[in-house]
């Protein structure tokens, strides 16, 4: 439509009319009031209409170290001795596997000895911190009539002194608040308290040319004899030649999107939480195993620990994992600092593994057996009877 109009005035380029047609689209998006509209609240002076993070105040952290110890819960279990595996079984788990694999014979997994099976368990430590982050911004809403809380009612809590729970621990969650106290009715900004804005298909008009007589009002066959007279257009509020501009109802005014009509809009602060699980981990194996292995299987859970902040492990018998513990729980406790760490636990696991050694023609070789599930590990090359280069088998 705003072409038509450009023709008929011949002053508008066709570049001018593409950023003029860009920039309707935009102002018809509900839009953010400036930030020096909104009233000052104590506390929220430094907030905008952007998300911003409130770091937890240190006295939270105080008050919670103090039941610290009182809340621990660990639990210690004896390392669990070698699995009981027999020869049979070993070769009934690689003949298992191998089945899987169409490049791989099973006479060598038949035929082969076991010369020996040597008992070598991975340990798997996992860290989990639990964190809550909290974000406020000023917000908007249409406002069709209503009570508003508002600064009158009472004192604006802070950020943190709103209680709000997670609905479980140890699962991430995201929850957005009201801050009470906040609300404030305000003229709308984008139609100046009119509660609409200019049609921007008819450019306020209410009407545009018509595209079937071309503002003529007649039909014409070709040969401009019995014209018809155009029914497009013959029932326009705006005369004949002109059609009624859909979009706004020929009222040359649509109404405004910030707020939707009612010429006022409602400015609130608003709260959001966010809770999350970050996890650390480090693997201790032996045998050059993928670690990946070793994390996707079943293992003894040997030591466990849940808190509201947990200490470094120094009861365990591996130093490995003592000072991975050290490491990773001293890097959460630094790394976070915009967030409280709401609970923390750790854990290590045994996962069983056991390296077979045999024999086959000749040919010594080797493969893994690991996990309460039994899964069969062979490194690449390893196994003496495939037809292709460099397969592996887990």
């Amino acid at each position: 439509m705003s072409m038509l109009k450009n023709n008929d005035t011949n002053d508008t380029t066709a570049d001018e009319t593409e950023i003029d047609e860009t920039g309707s689209d935009f102002d018809e998006w509900p839009s953010a009031p400036p930030i020096d509209y909104i009233e000052q609240i104590k506390g929220y002076e430094l907030i905008s209409f952007e998300s911003s993070v409130v770091p937890p105040p240190l006295t939270i952290d105080e008050v919670e170290t103090e039941k610290n110890e009182k809340e621990q819960q660990k639990k210690i279990i004896p390392q669990e001795t070698s699995p009981n595996l027999s020869h049979s079984k070993v070769r009934e788990f690689l003949l298992l596997q191998i089945s899987k694999k169409c490049c791989y014979g099973n006479t060598a997994a038949k035929q082969m000895k076991i010369v020996k099976i040597d008992y070598l368990p991975a340990f798997h430590y996992e860290l989990q911190s639990f964190l809550e982050k909290r974000e406020t911004n000023w917000t908007f809403a249409p406002h069709k009539g209503g009570i508003v809380d508002g600064p009158s009612n009472g004192n604006v809590p802070l950020p943190w002194d709103l209680e709000e729970n997670p609905s479980m621990l140890f699962k991430d969650e995201v929850r957005i608040v009201n801050v009470p106290h906040t609300g404030v009715i305000k003229a709308c900004h984008k139609c100046k308290g009119t509660g609409g804005i200019t049609c921007r298909d008819c450019s306020g008009k209410g009407w545009s040319r018509c595209l079937h007589c071309h503002g003529d009002v007649y039909l014409s066959d070709g040969n401009n004899l019995g014209r018809d007279r155009c029914y497009y257009c013959q029932h326009s509020k705006h005369g004949h030649g002109q059609q009624d501009c859909a979009k706004c109802q020929a009222k040359g005014k649509v109404n405004c999107v910030t707020c939707d009509g009612s010429a006022h809009i409602r400015c609130f602060i608003q709260l959001s939480i966010t809770w999350k699980v970050v996890t650390a981990e480090h693997i201790v194996e032996k045998l050059n195993m993928p670690e990946e292995l070793i994390r996707d299987v079943s293992g003894q859970v040997a030591f466990e620990e849940e808190n509201r902040k947990i200490n470094p492990l120094l009861s365990f018998d591996d130093a490995s994992i003592k000072s991975a513990s050290s490491i990773l729980v001293a890097k959460h406790a630094d790394k976070f600092s915009e967030s409280f760490i709401l609970r923390q636990r750790h854990q290590v696991r045994i996962v069983p593994v056991s390296k077979i050694t045999f024999d086959w023609k000749g040919k010594s070789g080797y493969y893994y057996v690991y996990g309460y599930e039994n899964k069969v590990y062979l490194p690449p090359g390893s196994y003496p009877q495939s037809c292709c280069w460099g397969c592996s088998i887990c």
